[in-house]
């Protein structure tokens, strides 16, 4: 019975929406981002999905949707800018279910995207040639420190 509450939640969110957007002659492309917004808050409130995992989906649907609405506002070109948060999607859902879980795992994954997409955010927004030597050293430094561990447990 649970289950056919949550399918017709879902059912009358998109048909409102869909009605919305008809009524005010909104772009077909604004339904899905905020339909992708709201499937996402769902999974955060856990209408539906439980436990730590569903904030995986919530944090990705909310990110896509949000970077797609604001996509379908300012344009299109602005990808140029926003294409980071793709990377930057699964990291925050990795991290809200770290909050729930405190899994260890799980805080290296999320902050291994989200400073990726960090270091993205900053080549995309300031356009500099500079960004593949900076993201270079970052890569190098990030291989020391893996070498220099795994040497030492060998040693110890």
């Amino acid at each position: 019975m649970a289950n056919v509450k949550r399918v017709g939640l879902l059912f009358g969110i998109v048909f409102t929406i869909l009605g919305i957007v008809l009524l005010t002659r909104l772009s077909a492309n604004y339904f899905w981002s905020i339909f992708l917004i709201l499937l996402g808050l769902l999974f955060e409130f856990g209408v539906l999905g439980r436990g730590a995992g569903r904030f995986v989906p919530a944090g990705i649907l909310l990110v896509i949707g949000t970077v797609l609405l604001a996509r379908n506002i300012f344009g299109y070109d602005k990808m140029n800018y926003l294409w980071p948060a793709f990377v930057f999607a699964p990291g925050f859902g990795l991290f809200q279910a770290y909050l729930v879980k405190k899994s260890k795992g799980l805080l290296t994954a999320s902050m291994v995207l989200i400073v990726l997409s960090a270091i993205f955010f900053t080549a995309a927004f300031f356009h500099v040639s500079w960004a593949r030597v900076l993201f270079g050293i970052v890569l190098i430094i990030f291989g020391v420190v893996i070498l220099l561990k795994s040497l030492r447990r060998k040693v110890e």
